[in-house]
């Protein structure tokens, strides 16, 4: 496991949406496991125009935290905004359903090194206990590419180590601040929520830059409670918008495009098709063509870590 080297300090930035009774209920042990902390710790929770009354009651149940208010729409600029909210080395993103162990921060600080991009922990369902998130596959199919895949702690050998990973649950993970403010941040495209911590890591990778994945950190997430249902209509239709703008955004090989165009006409999504178009020209992505790594390359490595560790894939 690695040492750390130096006093770390961290930013804990929360997006939060009426949210106030899972503030209440999850915020206590993030504040406990922060009290426990060797590195300094700052909390920030960034209020995303709630109509709970989260920025008159929350402060006072919590004042060592920073409560703001977000000045645009959605969990990207919300957590944009808490990001520059104070001077760190590395930002800390967690939903506000999610409840931490009290080493969390220490554990976690053990795998903060300059050569790393972004930190993904192992993550439980709270009801159950059971395992949900572990280290990221991509998978290309029926025109998109897909995150959902996981090899989780029972296929690893060792569980003090980092391993490899190709991405990061959104609900908690940390990320080198430098790094992250030379990438500009989550892109607001992908506005009001989805995909934007997907965007980030998949931008960093294709950069060559490393996420790694910790295996001994154990959050537990309250499924479903930070944003709507996946069953919710509005979401079905964000989820579609939202694969499309990304794959517009970040793929760029010309057969995996060819394949992407197919699959969404062959499926007759021109609602969604014509909602992304809207969103890309009112948003305007952060575009970068500097790339190390390609679309194929990265595949590849998914393929390579199911081989490695015979996989659960889920």
């Amino acid at each position: 496991m690695f040492k750390k080297k130096k006093l770390i300090k961290l930013t804990v930035v929360i997006p939060s949406k009426n949210g106030l009774h899972l503030l209440k209920e999850c915020l206590p042990s993030v504040v406990h496991a922060a009290n426990k902390a060797q590195n300094k710790v700052h909390i920030v929770v960034v209020d995303d125009n709630s109509e709970d009354n989260t920025l008159k009651i929350a402060p006072k149940l919590f004042p060592s935290v920073v409560f703001l208010a977000n000045k645009g729409n959605g969990t990207c600029s919300a957590r944009n905004m808490g990001a520059h909210a104070f001077t760190c080395d590395w930002l800390v993103f967690l939903d506000n359903d999610v409840q931490l162990e009290p080493s969390f921060f220490n554990t976690l600080s053990t795998y903060l090194r300059e050569d790393i991009f972004c930190v993904s922990c192992a993550g439980y369902l709270a009801s159950s206990k059971q395992q949900i998130d572990g280290i990221k596959l991509l998978e290309w199919k029926r025109g998109i590419l897909r995150f959902t895949q996981n090899i989780f702690n029972t296929n690893l050998p060792d569980m003090s180590i980092p391993y490899p990973t190709l991405g990061i649950q959104g609900a908690y993970f940390a990320c080198n601040r430098i790094q992250f403010d030379e990438l500009g941040g989550f892109d607001e495209l992908f506005e009001p929520y989805m995909l934007e911590e997907t965007d980030l890591a998949y931008n960093g990778l294709k950069q060559g830059w490393k996420i790694i994945y910790a295996p001994n950190t154990k959050p537990l997430h309250k499924c479903g409670s930070t944003i709507q249902s996946k069953t919710n209509p509005y979401t079905q239709q964000l989820a579609k918008r939202n694969r499309i703008l990304f794959v517009w955004k970040n793929i760029h090989s010309p057969l995996l495009l060819a394949n992407h165009w197919g699959w969404v006409l062959i499926r007759f999504q021109f609602k969604a098709i014509w909602q992304a178009w809207k969103q890309w020209k009112h948003k305007k992505p952060s575009l970068k063509k500097d790339f190390i790594l390609s679309d194929y390359e990265l595949l590849k490595e998914s393929k390579l870590l199911v081989k490695r560790f015979k996989g659960d894939k889920r």
